[in-house]
């Protein structure tokens, strides 16, 4: 991870106007970290789980909400993360402002990359804090998914299997199988090649 400081610490109105200001950076504490390169298995799940929610409330009810890849949540003036993926119910919408959204999403989801520690405990920890209610890390390497719901301002979490469906509250009906999302044959290829 390149970690950069221009200056002092950076507030989230300067960051807006930086030029790495391009989808791969996070604010953290006034700090903008570069987020790792992903690796092709990164790419390939989060870019199916995406399709599939998009795909179900688009069929289902497009009302429910939509799934977007790579926006900044403008969470405070020293807290600005780029989730892999940011779900907001229609009602929300209008807190999406240019490539940020103003506010609390819905779900956030977050594919495992070598910096695991990054997503399993410092965004866990802040995305509790900023109240978000339903926070995924997806772990390609094990084939899990590690479903956090907010209770009493703290997450209780349950672990989905790839033998095991997929589903949520913040996308009533939603239901994806995981050997559907890690069963892919290329991604037994990618995996394999290293």
């Amino acid at each position: 991870m390149i970690v950069m400081r221009h200056g002092d610490l950076m507030t989230l109105s300067e960051y807006r106007l930086t030029p790495e200001n391009d989808g791969v950076w996070d604010l953290i504490d006034g700090v903008l970290e570069k987020q790792p390169l992903a690796t092709l298995v990164h790419q390939m799940v989060l870019g199916e789980l995406l399709t599939r929610i998009n795909e179900f409330t688009t069929a289902t009810d497009p009302s429910l909400g939509l799934g977007i890849r790579n926006i900044g949540v403008a969470f405070s003036e020293s807290f600005a993360p780029t989730p892999d993926i940011v779900y907001a119910r229609r009602e929300h919408f209008h807190l999406m402002r240019g490539s940020f959204m103003e506010g609390t999403p819905d779900l956030l989801v977050e594919v495992l990359s070598q910096d695991r520690d990054r997503d399993l405990v410092r965004k866990r920890d802040r995305y509790a804090a900023a109240g978000v209610p339903e926070y995924w890390i997806v772990d390609p390497d094990n084939e899990i998914i590690l479903v956090l719901e907010l209770s009493e301002g703290q997450y209780v979490d349950r672990t989905v299997r790839r033998t095991e469906a997929l589903t949520t509250p913040t996308i009533p009906g939603f239901e994806l199988s995981l050997e559907r999302l890690f069963g892919h044959q290329f991604l037994a290829q990618l995996r394999e090649n290293g």
